[in-house]
């Protein structure tokens, strides 16, 4: 009768335990919020009707009433906005605040939807804010001992004048809260409780007719199995991890047969750092998180073809001195690439608070590099530059899906055989940027052409041209003013008097013409590469030492 009590109690516990998990597969599965972040300082993605996730600091949140709050972000420094949020529980000590997942600036993450302020819920805010003031103002203003110049802020804000300012700081859209769930924790609390059970029932039943040292023996050949398939199912990660290996002292190689499920970031309609870093870390990482560094850079790039008629591309990348990643992409449903990360955009390196690249910290977190592949060419002769500009960050609203523009370059690397085929694949797409800054891509082929691509407003800008460095080119709406830089005029008149065709080591030459020395500088030239788009091989110069090429090839990541 026991035996039969406790098979039952074993069933229902491996019941609920895969109840848990397929409750959390469905879930994930329907959350609308998927992994698109919502800045909540951008005005052109904190609209009415948006859904997604929103990363706030607890610190910055005020009560108004329970289950409505304020949100200040004191980060910023040029102003004070505060946004309405409905349905978070303010309580340090509430047991759900523990279930929130975190980022990795110890932000919380709520899944909400951006709605429209209701008038009397705005005036109620409005109202407490200001009744907070006068009461502090009272305080103050008994008070022999206090700041002067407090005293005359507090004044200043409960004037007329600073009262319009304070109703024109309030925003009329809320941000209303849905629960917010660790999918990834759900499932694998699921799998738990049924593999607990499960066992407790297999263990009951063998128990019948198995004495306990078989039982013993049968498990330890099922968590051997287990382990295995497990191990089988991440081989792909496994192999991309230990392909990761040092070229020589600052550049690493490494070979990605992984799946870094690009359907699913384009999908994903990531729009800023704090989105791609929130899907890197659930979709590659599984769960854990991932940080970048903010450096931008500078470049230079242009085609040339050579006497025998291959198609070369240099290009030059201007950075903080850092150590270098050369990637190999092997993608199952793409083109085969060789690509440059500059690994401390993941901080990775030999730098002061970055992970080493052969530590296996450093060698996981290269799971990432994909998406942050700076230029590169793929098997059919497509090659492409990212290049900064010096102009506010690009943020397209024409209502068609949000990429990111490095993610829009690794995908024309997987998916596209041609200039024209790439510029095809933008125009799907609003075009976003990150790190306070905006930036326009190079793009040529095997067949000779080259643009430079270019986004202001909600146009996209192409024009043919044979170089570009960090300056507008395609229209004058957004002219920059290169100043001192004659960069692209030199590069220009080098192509121009050679009519455009010089061998790889005259090629290299011209980027050494427009290259910085390191040691003249906090930027130089981190590397300098010739793309061969013909016969998929590059030359690269590494740290301006251009006497010291180095040839890579396919068989380069082996």
């Amino acid at each position: 009768m026991g035996k039969k009590i406790a098979l039952i109690i074993a069933s229902v516990i491996a019941v609920a335990g895969i109840g848990t998990c397929i409750a959390g597969f469905v879930s994930e599965k329907a959350d609308s919020t998927g992994g698109k972040v919502i800045d909540i300082n951008d005005p052109s993605s904190f609209v009415p009707g948006v859904s997604g996730k929103v990363h706030l600091y607890s610190e910055d949140l005020f009560e108004v009433e329970k289950g409505l709050s304020t949100y200040t972000p004191y980060e910023l420094e040029e102003y004070e906005y505060s946004y309405i949020v409905s349905g978070i529980d303010t309580n340090p000590f509430a047991i759900g605040r523990y279930l929130v997942p975190k980022d990795d600036q110890g932000r919380l993450i709520y899944n909400v939807k951006v709605m429209e302020c209701p008038d009397e819920t705005w005036q109620k805010v409005y109202d407490f804010i200001i009744a907070y003031y006068e009461r502090l103002y009272a305080i103050v203003s008994e008070d022999p001992e206090a700041n002067p110049e407090y005293l005359e802020s507090l004044t200043a804000t409960l004037s007329d004048e600073g009262r319009e300012a304070l109703k024109n700081s309030i925003s009329h859209t809320m941000c209303e809260v849905t629960p917010s769930v660790n999918y990834a924790g759900i499932k694998l609390t699921g799998i738990i409780i049924a593999a607990v059970g499960l066992l407790a029932v297999l263990s009951i039943l063998l128990s019948y007719k198995l004495k306990a040292r078989q039982i013993v023996l049968g498990y330890v050949v099922l968590v051997i199995a287990g382990l295995l398939v497990m191990l089988f199912a991440v081989r792909k990660q496994i192999a991309t991890i230990l392909s990761l290996k040092e070229y020589q002292p600052g550049a690493y190689t490494i070979k990605y047969t992984a799946d870094y499920k690009l359907d699913d970031m384009l999908e994903a309609g990531v729009t800023n750092e704090a989105g791609l870093l929130s899907w890197a870390g659930d979709k590659l990482f599984y769960g854990l998180p991932v940080s970048m560094n903010g450096n931008t850079f500078g470049c230079a790039a242009f085609l040339v073809t050579d006497e025998n008629g291959n198609h070369l591309m240099g290009r030059n990348l201007d950075y903080p001195e850092a150590d270098c990643l050369m990637i190999y992409c092997d993608p199952k449903d793409g083109y085969d690439s060789i690509a440059m990360v500059d690994l401390s955009i993941v901080n990775i390196g030999s730098g002061e608070g970055q992970m080493s690249p052969t530590s296996l910290t450093g060698k996981a977190a290269a799971l990432a590099a994909p998406y942050f592949v700076v230029e590169g060419m793929n098997e059919t002769g497509l090659g492409v530059s990212i290049l900064e500009l010096e102009t506010e960050e690009i943020h397209q609203d024409t209502g068609k899906q949000d990429i990111l523009i490095n993610v829009a370059v690794r995908a024309v690397l997987d998916k596209c055989a041609t200039v024209d085929e790439a510029v095809a694949f933008f125009e799907k797409y609003d075009m976003n940027t990150m790190l306070g800054t905006s930036f326009h891509l190079f793009v040529c082929d095997k067949t000779g052409k080259s643009v430079v691509v270019e986004w202001f407003g909600d146009k996209m800008y192409v024009k043919e041209n044979p170089a570009v460095t960090n300056y507008v080119v395609c229209t004058t709406d957004a002219y920059i003013d290169p100043g001192n830089d004659t960069r692209y005029e030199d590069l220009m008149k080098e192509l121009d008097s050679c009519s455009r065709v010089a061998d790889p080591k005259k090629a290299m030459s011209f980027l050494e013409m427009v290259g910085y020395d390191n040691k003249k500088g906090s930027v130089g030239t981190e590397w300098s590469c010739v793309y061969d788009l013909d016969n998929f091989t590059v030359t690269v110069c590494f740290d301006v030492k251009y006497g010291e090429p180095v040839f890579i090839t396919k068989d380069s990541f082996k």
